[in-house]
Order: structure tokens, then C-alpha cells, then sequence
């Protein structure tokens, strides 16, 4: 990434690389391709005056811009990258505790950070050990150990190149995890370019691309799917902070009509997000007719959303075969799967009882939305996850993929990187495969996930995913907060019990929570022929999710279990009574 980078800056170097709307809006910088490799080149320099090659570099910063600068520097000077954030709210004992747990767990011995005075020391009052490692401003250079005043700041002349292998390490990508104890993904050089190329390759993409991002940059999506995207196609992109687009989603929508965004994408909520939040006054003024490649990559993906999404913004000139629904996860550096540019979405309608005997029949009225095709280097195949052996067609079984874009393995975990990235067919000894947890099925090419294997409800011998029956309960009530259920089952007293957490939005009486309650146990029953044994209606914010979005299932149970979760309370509404 590196080399790419320094060849762009010599060959395109007035071209702008990154533009930064940090309130969603209005742009506030820009970077050129000239100026990246500068920037890089002194902090780098800076670097290798306070670390050496291999050690880990902590990456706190919100500043779009500046995380970038400082990602690239580590790149440059042979550092391992550890993307991260700073707690949000700061005082965030969960927030606090994921990001101890990354500086620990990657043994970091510096830290990159814009404006770092005051954040080193807001940092300290929740994580001291991080505040006592080495500070580097990304504008003025480091940081003494002991007054908090900036050292000289390198010159990009000063840099001197570091030669690295392709097996070497460039980054660590900290899953989001469902404890608080994130593993880190090492991506080595070769991986990670690898991948990049297949993501170019599936998706069509070149350098007149305008990608338009408001995804976390320490997340996997945002990061490789559209930072690194950019820098390894010679394109352009457009940033916008994930808290401008959450308070004010149509801030997405307009930059990409703004700018002539060609590619975006976000995980499924988003899209749902956009149709429940743009009113039509906002939709009629965004031009949508450049975007030509949306991806959805969340986990699951749903037909009914992008039907809807299609219906509210083709008027504003998207185009359904935009669509583009993908599969990935971090230990595959991040893409899977993919389709074609402007082939729109594949689904198939099938049988769900048969699905929850673990078979995919076509010609039922459960539409399930295809995630893509093997590209390239990737093999997929699905396996049966007890004997480890090829399931039969049409049999849903365990995702195992293979390829050079794999990740080495989690850090410094031997024993957990032999299990997930060192699995070997039963039968031929074929492998090693990355065993991903997911469970699905390839038909006719096509690769259609249905579900988490730890997820899967077991009722009565019968697979019950929880994101059907998680539909379902968003569909019971407007109160009930969309993408915020959770359902589980716990094993009480030998017995499979179904559990239902869902986060109340706006004002409810305590009838009103009764009566949602009732609602979810009439309608899962009825549609999915199960009885819950428990619904806990919990306040906005309850439930446990990931950096991309995605409802944390495990640590919502845990959560659960622990009475963790604080119940939504009710309001009393107080009748206006007239004198006669």
C-alpha cells in the first residue's frame, strides 16, 4: 500500500484523494495524492525516531483525514497498524473497556492522534496504562513522557524507506466481537491487496471512480471496502463522519448527489434508515443517477429493503440494478463473495419449513436475497460443521472459504487461529479453509447466507434463524425500534426457552407495553409456530450492536442473563377532563 500510494503521488500527485465533510455537509479539507504521500512520509519519520518496525501503533483519532494520514504512516515506516476510536461518550465503561482491551491485546507501544493534549489526557481517566505509552501528534510530531509539549515534527526527507514482505503484518482489524474481549485479525500486506483486487474485480470499479463513505474507518467495510479502495484503484472519495449521517441520514444521499457519487454502500439498516427518515420533501432535490454501485454487506440482508429503498429513490434516478448485495467478514480480509456491476439483487423464494429442517427448497414464499458468486481466487464451499465433510445440494451447512486473501490468523492466539483459519476437509484433507461460522448454501452459484450457527434457535429439532423471527417482531408495533431486536433461546431446565429483546422508541404506556408484549407472542407463534417464553421490552440503546451496525446476539443474551438490560418505562398519559 505504500509503494501504491508513493507511485500515485509521483504519477497523479495534484489529484484529490479524500475530501472531509465533518458535519455531513460542508467540506472542511481535502487531501491530494502529493500530499498524503508528504504527510505520510514526516510521520513516518517520526515514527522511526520512537518505534521500530513490527511494533503495534494505536490509531485514536475522529478526524476522518487525520486517521488516514496516520494509517498510511504506519505503512510507510513498517509499523502495525491497530485501528481504533476514542470512547463515545468518553465515560463509556463498555467503550472504555473494548478500547483497553485492544491496547493490551496488541502489546501497542505508540499512539497516533490529532489534538492529543486533551485526549491523552481524557484517555487516562479511563485507560492510564494507553495515556502512559508514546504519543505522536500527527501535525507537531511526539509527545515528551513528561510535560505534554510536542516535539520537533520530522521532515518528509527524513524518512527512510523500510523494505517489508508480503507475509509481513500491515494491520490488525479488531473484530467487533460479542464479548468484550475484540480478537485481532492480523491482514499481512499480501492479503490485503489481494483482496483489494477482488473487490475491484467483482465490483467492476476503476480510477474515475467518486466513492462516497460514511462508514467507521476502524471497521473492516469502511477501511478496506472504501479508504484502501480508493488509494488501490488511484480514485477519489468523499468522507462523512457515522454520527452526521445517523442524526441526518439524507447528509449520504446528498453527497452522493453532490459530488457524482459512483460507489457506496452500508450495511442493511442504513438503507432502512434513509426510507424511514427522508421524507419526500428531501428526496425530490437529490440526482441519484450517478450512483451505480450500491453495496449492502450486513448481515442479513432483506429483500424487503431493498424493494423499498428501490420505490422511495428511484424517482430521485437510482437505479435498482445499483443493488449490489455482498458477503464478507473480517477474517477474509473483508469481501467474500460479490456479483457483477448493475446486475441488481438475486433471490429466491423458498420453502421456510424446509429451511428449518436445514434444507433450501425453492418455491416457498420466504424470499432470501443471494450474497454472490466465488471471483477469483476465492473458494467457497459449504460443510457439514460436525463431520467436516461437503454437505449434499440444497443442504444448508457451515461457509468455508479458501484463498490467498485469507487473514494469517488472530494475534497472538495460536490455539483460536488453528480452529477458525486452519480447517481441513474430513474426507480428502482438502484445505485450509477459513471456517467462518455462517451457515448457507451455494445454489445454482449463488451464495445464500441464513444465518449465525451459534444464533440458530432450536426448537423441537427444528433451525429457527433469528433474524425471521427478529421481522417479525419489528412488524408488531411502530413503538418497537427497528434493527433493535435480539432473539435468543436460553436452556432452562433442560428445555430450549425462546427469548425476545426489542428496544422501545418514543412514548408508551404501561397497557401499551402489555400489548406489545402480546402482539410478539401472537405473531411469532403464528408465523413461526414457536412460543416465547419471555419478552423483554428495553429502552433505546439497550441492545448490544457492532461498529457496523449489526445486533450483537451473544452479548445481548449475556446481558440478559447478567440483568443488564434496562427495562423501557412506561409513561403515564393523564386524560383531560372537562367541567360540565
Amino acid at each position: 500500500m505504500a509503494a501504491l500510494v508513493s507511485a500515485h503521488a509521483y504519477e497523479q500527485g495534484s489529484k484529490t484523494v479524500f475530501r472531509y465533510l465533518p458535519n455531513g455537509e460542508d467540506e472542511d479539507r481535502s487531501l491530494t495524492y502529493a500530499e498524503l504521500d508528504r504527510d505520510a512520509r514526516a510521520i513516518a519519520a517520526d515514527l522511526q525516531r520512537e518505534s521500530a518496525p513490527g511494533e503495534r501503533a494505536l490509531i485514536l483519532t475522529n478526524d476522518s483525514i487525520d486517521f488516514i494520514r496516520a494509517f498510511i504512516a504506519c505503512q510507510y515506516a513498517g509499523l502495525i497498524a491497530v485501528p481504533a476510536y476514542p470512547p463515545f461518550p468518553m465515560k463509556s465503561q463498555r467503550k472504555a473497556a473494548t478500547l483497553r482491551a485492544i491496547g493490551r491485546d496488541s502489546a501497542a507501544t505508540v499512539v497516533l492522534s490529532s489534538g492529543p493534549l486533551e485526549l491523552r489526557t481524557t484517555v487516562g481517566e479511563v485507560a492510564p496504562e494507553l495515556a502512559a505509552l508514546t504519543w505522536v501528534d500527527l501535525d507537531a510530531g511526539p509527545l515528551d513522557a513528561g510535560p505534554l509539549d510536542a516535539g520537533p515534527r520530522a521532515a518528509a526527507e527524513e524518512f527512510r524507506p523500510v523494505q517489508v514482505r508480503p507475509e509481513d503484518i500491515s494491520f490488525l482489524q479488531y473484530t467487533s466481537g460479542s464479548t468484550a474481549l475484540p480478537k485481532g485479525v492480523a491482514i499481512s500486506h499480501q492479503a490485503l491487496m489481494l483482496n483489494e483486487r477482488l473487490i475491484a474485480h467483482s465490483m467492476g470499479l476503476g480510477p474515475d471512480e467518486i466513492i462516497v463513505c460514511w462508514l467507521p474507518l476502524f471497521h473492516d467495510m469502511g477501511l478496506i471496502g472504501n479508504i484502501l479502495q480508493t488509494l488501490y484503484l488511484g480514485a477519489e472519495a468523499i468522507l462523512i463522519p457515522p454520527m452526521a449521517f445517523v442524526q441526518r441520514p439524507v447528509r449520504w444521499l446528498d453527497a452522493i448527489s453532490r459530488y457524482g457519487g459512483t460507489m457506496s454502500g452500508a450495511p442493511n439498516f442504513a438503507y432502512d434508515l434513509c426510507v424511514r427518515r427522508i421524507p419526500p420533501a428531501e428526496r425530490s432535490g437529490l440526482d441519484l443517477s450517478s450512483w451505480r454501485l450500491a453495496f449492502n454487506g450486513a448481515e442479513p440482508i432483506r429483500a424487503v429493503t431493498l424493494d423499498r429503498f428501490v420505490e422511495a429513490f428511484g424517482p430521485s434516478g437510482f437505479d435498482a440494478r445499483a443493488v449490489y448485495p455482498c458477503y464478507g467478514l473480517a477474517e477474509s480480509t473483508v469481501l467474500a463473495t460479490g456479483s457483477r456491476r448493475l446486475a441488481g439483487s438475486t433471490t429466491t423464494a423458498v420453502d421456510q419449513d424446509a429451511l428449518q429442517d436445514g434444507w433450501f427448497v425453492p418455491g416457498g414464499d420466504h424470499l432470501l436475497v443471494g450474497c454472490g458468486t466465488p471471483m477469483l481466487h476465492r473458494r467457497v464451499e459449504i460443510v457439514d460443521p460436525v463431520t467436516r465433510r461437503l454437505t449434499e445440494a440444497g443442504r444448508v451447512g457451515e461457509i468455508w472459504l479458501a484463498g490467498p486473501d485469507i487473514a494469517s490468523g488472530y494475534w497472538e492466539r495460536p490455539e483460536e487461529s488453528a480452529e477458525t483459519f486452519a480447517a481441513h476437509l474430513a474426507d480428502t484433507g482438502a484445505g485450509p479453509f477459513l471456517r467462518t461460522g455462517d451457515l448457507g448454501v451455494l445454489h445454482d452459484g449463488e451464495l445464500y447466507v441464513t444465518g449465525r450457527r451459534k444464533d440458530v434457535i432450536i426448537v423441537g429439532g427444528r433451525n429457527h434463524y433469528p433474524q425471521d423471527i427478529e421481522a417479525t417482531v419489528e412488524a408488531v408495533d411502530p413503538l418497537v425500534r427497528p434493527s433493535c431486536c435480539v432473539a435468543f433461546s436460553l436452556d432452562r431446565d433442560g428445555s430450549e426457552q425462546v427469548i425476545i429483546v426489542a428496544e422501545i422508541q418514543g412514548a408508551a404506556t404501561e397497557a401499551e407495553l402489555s400489548g406489545i408484549g402480546r402482539s410478539v407472542r401472537v405473531a411469532v407463534s403464528a408465523q413461526h409456530d414457536i412460543q416465547v417464553d419471555q419478552v423483554a421490552l428495553v429502552k433505546p440503546g439497550s441492545v448490544p450492536k457492532t461498529s457496523s451496525g449489526k445486533v450483537q446476539r451473544a452479548a445481548c443474551r449475556a446481558a440478559f442473563e447478567r440483568g443488564e438490560l434496562t427495562p423501557a418505562r412506561a409513561v403515564v398519559r393523564r386524560q383531560h377532563q372537562g367541567v360540565r
